[in-house]
């Protein structure tokens, strides 16, 4: 294939192929816009100094998203393969900067997903072994969890599940707590309560953190009665 000028890269290969990349990650996407900017040098090489997206509906494992506004820098892209036909592919990992808004009925839908369905159970374990409460797999592991409902005040949300255990007895579970940011990798959770494990007396947990990693980094964190909103930075690795 000749390719005679940069706006011909970006507009007949580059931006179908990022589309197709990103529409390979995420179950659905809409009204996605792309802004590429490249020297001729840097796109002939594999590389691309800037890329910025904006898509107004997505979903990602189940995780339902109103708004995305993304953009990375210096990417190293597999140009040799994309014009042969091949998928792209990241040479290198890249940071992604950006705002994400999950709206309230975002996150009542995403409840059903695997992915916030798991991560809810996990953060349950974190908090029992946290406050040092023996056998506390074992004290989980013997209930099935619905996810009902959330509501969302501000920096503030109410978590809502079904507890059914082995002999198929129902209870309701209860999650409160505050969540704000500790600093920009460190979600703070205080206090928390937790009430309806027949198992457990309710429990109050103060000054709870959860450490995101060396790979996030949130400048901003907004939780009020409509929405979760954030800011910041993540890491993508490369396949």
């Amino acid at each position: 294939m000749a390719i005679k000028s940069k706006s011909e890269i970006i507009s007949h290969i580059l931006t179908p192929a990022i589309k197709f990349w990103l529409r390979s990650q995420l179950q659905n996407v809409v009204d996605l816009t792309i802004e590429i900017n490249a020297g001729d040098k840097q796109i002939l090489t594999g590389k691309i100094d800037q890329v910025s997206l904006q898509t107004n509906k997505a979903i990602y494992q189940g995780i339902h998203v109103s708004k995305a506004v993304v953009n990375t820098e210096k990417i190293a892209i597999n140009l040799g393969g994309i014009l042969r036909g091949k998928p792209l592919k990241l040479l290198q990992p890249i940071f992604v900067n950006g705002e994400l808004v999950l709206t309230l009925d975002d996150l009542k839908t995403s409840l059903d997903s695997r992915l916030l369905h798991q991560g809810l159970i996990d953060l349950l374990h974190l908090l029992l072994e946290h406050q040092k409460i023996e056998e506390y797999k074992e004290i989980l592991a013997q209930y099935e969890f619905n996810w009902r409902d959330i509501i969302l005040l501000d920096n503030q949300f109410i978590l809502q599940g079904i507890l059914s255990n082995n002999q198929g007895e129902k209870s309701n579970l209860i999650l409160i707590s505050s969540l704000t940011l500790k600093d920009d990798h460190t979600l703070l959770f205080n206090p928390i309560k937790i009430e309806g494990i027949s198992d457990l007396d309710t429990l109050i947990i103060n000054n709870f953190e959860v450490d995101l990693g060396k790979d996030v980094e949130l400048q901003q964190l907004i939780l009020n009665s409509d929405k979760l909103s954030c800011v910041g930075k993540i890491k993508v690795i490369s396949e």
